[in-house]
């Protein structure tokens, strides 16, 4: 009846609209950050190619929910589209844990070879089994970093370290497994945390920090690279499923061209902000990546089961190219 329901509101709105379709996509970002960027674009771009029919309008930092609201809204049906994180959709859908693992991708090409892949595809699909939704369109993320007013040279140096991290139980999984102290905050809350020494750290990827402005309130960037992972575009299934097909086309095609903006400005600030925080102030600190690895490593068959009815998805991974 729900799903019934919604598909005729939809239907209403296109009547009474001149066949317009009005989408709202919420995210947890900065307005300079990539993510938002290249929502922007893909709004553009899916209006001019339905020729003004579907209007997406984008809702920048949080102002419709945190990361957690955002993903759930648009499972449950009260939001079209959200930008969700693996690790916030691990919380609901354990099998994207994969993506969340300590050094398994090389790069964020090799992360993209594994959201293009047919293994993933599976996961997408079934995804959808389990909760409705769909997964439309995935960027890489960037590589993780931690930042914060002490140098993290080894995992050593990560004790009684109060470290932010999403409130994602993968995420407090590999913070503690690194031997920090993970303490679970709200992406827009972080600054301040870390401003008044709530924590002493957090960690996330160069464009994040950038566009967050971390680096105005932290002394030092140690380049771990723990982590390299993708983010996605979550529709409410009974949304999508109202759009005729060639609405769908056109709308998956659009942000996929937006996710692309996003990777290319993701992998360009990834070149360019190391310089840009040192010129800046901020100490950068190289750390024995290997330390982190070994330290990491357990990782891989304590959550192995999470990912497990879609085979050795880590030596799939590994022989991509």
């Amino acid at each position: 009846m729900r799903k019934i329901l919604i598909a005729l509101a939809l239907v209403l709105s296109l009547a009474s609209a001149g066949w317009s379709v009005d989408l709202r996509l919420g995210h947890a970002y900065e307005l300079s950050h990539p993510w938002h960027t290249g929502m922007t674009e893909a709004a553009k771009i899916v209006k001019e190619k339905s020729g003004g029919k579907i209007n997406i309008t984008v809702h920048p930092n949080s102002t419709l929910g945190n990361e957690q609201e955002l993903m759930e809204q648009a499972i449950t049906g009260g939001l079209d589209i959200a930008v969700s994180g693996s690790g916030q959709l691990a919380n609901v859908y354990e099998p994207i844990t994969l993506t969340e693992m300590p050094y398994i991708f090389r790069d964020n090409a090799h992360v993209m070879l594994f959201a293009n892949s047919p293994k993933f595809k599976e996961m997408k699909d079934d995804f959808h089994a389990e909760h409705g939704a769909y997964i439309v369109g995935s960027s890489s993320y960037g590589v993780r970093h931690i930042i914060g007013n002490k140098a993290i040279r080894t995992p050593a140096d990560l004790s009684g370290f109060k470290l932010r991290v999403p409130d994602q139980r993968i995420t407090v999984g590999y913070a503690r497994a690194m031997g920090a102290n993970p303490t679970p905050i709200a992406l827009g809350e972080a600054y301040l945390a870390l401003q008044q020494g709530a924590v002493d750290g957090l960690e996330n990827p160069l464009p994040t920090i950038h566009a967050f402005k971390f680096h105005e309130v932290a002394k030092f960037l140690s380049l771990t690279g723990h982590v390299i992972n993708l983010t996605h575009l979550v529709m409410n299934g009974d949304v999508f499923d109202a759009l005729s097909p060639s609405d769908q086309k056109i709308l998956v095609e659009g942000l996929g061209e937006g996710c692309q903006v996003v990777y290319k400005l993701i992998v360009e600030s990834d070149n360019k902000l190391v310089q840009f925080f040192k010129d800046n102030g901020v100490a950068i600190v190289d750390p024995d990546r290997r330390a982190f690895m070994d330290k990491t490593k357990s990782m891989a068959d304590e959550y192995a089961k999470n990912w497990a009815k879609f085979g050795d998805l880590y030596t799939y991974i590994q022989n991509l190219k």
